[in-house]
């Protein structure tokens, strides 16, 4: 299922930092890449675990989030950003947007090279690269906030179909998990980093469940103060049920 929309109605403002963050996803890949073709590049930029675990070049589990396998590895995580990310941040603001994006695909690396670690082999020296892990947190978010938000998918590649958040966003998760447990025994070889968009995922979610919380209280605590009044001396509330 590919999404090619979302509903938006609830959406409030614009969503600046998500172009921002799929603008600088396209540069990377285009002109300091160069489309994928630049090996020198990619590896410079990648987070190789057995660095990472020796606290070497620790910047890379930034840099390897901007950075793409492929012309078809960026335009899927690009899709899923563009659809999802806009109504992530209108709904918990610019800041936390950054920190949510760049923390969910940290954990998401983490998780992925804690793998490697118990693989040990190649698998310490396999390259991470792609926004798919913080593109994960992005889901996880959305998914909390808006769980009742009709997406719009290509089923089957070529029909336009609108379900619920949770049955598309349930699906991929579900997906990634299957994907992560069938790749236990090839992780030496490489391939597809199932466990860091689980890490991202998961992450996001529990922060998203936290912040939704917090957001409900401030919302009741404002309409409280809204109903609350003085009339002929007397302070008064409306319960409001």
């Amino acid at each position: 299922m590919i999404p090619i929309g979302d509903d938006n109605s609830g959406r409030r403002g614009k969503a600046v930092v998500n172009w921002i963050l799929i603008g600088l996803n396209v540069f990377v890949f285009v002109f300091i890449q160069k489309f994928a073709l630049d090996d020198y590049a990619t590896l410079a930029l990648a987070a190789i675990p057995e660095e990472i675990l020796s606290g070497h070049r620790l910047f890379t589990l930034i840099t390897s989030q901007f950075t793409h396998a492929g012309f078809a590895h960026i335009l899927g995580n690009m899709i899923f950003l563009a659809v999802f990310g806009d109504n992530v941040e209108c709904r918990i603001g610019k800041l936390r947007y950054i920190l949510l994006y760049l923390l969910s695909g940290t954990f998401g690396m983490l998780l992925q090279i804690l793998l490697a670690l118990m693989a040990g082999g190649a698998a310490l020296q396999m390259p991470l690269v792609g926004a798919s892990a913080a593109i994960s947190g992005v889901l996880a978010s959305y998914l909390v906030l808006f769980p009742g938000n009709k997406v719009v998918v290509l089923l089957f590649y070529f029909i336009p179909t609108a379900l619920s958040a949770w049955v598309v966003i349930g699906f991929w998760f579900v997906l990634q998990v299957l994907g992560g447990l069938s790749g236990l025994a090839s992780i030496q070889s490489g391939g597809t980093a199932y466990f860091a968009h689980i890490g991202g995922f998961v992450s996001a979610y529990l922060w998203s469940r936290g912040y939704k919380k917090k957001e409900l209280e401030r919302i009741l605590a404002w309409r409280k103060r809204r109903l609350a009044g003085d009339s002929d001396g007397f302070h008064w509330w409306i319960v409001d049920d």
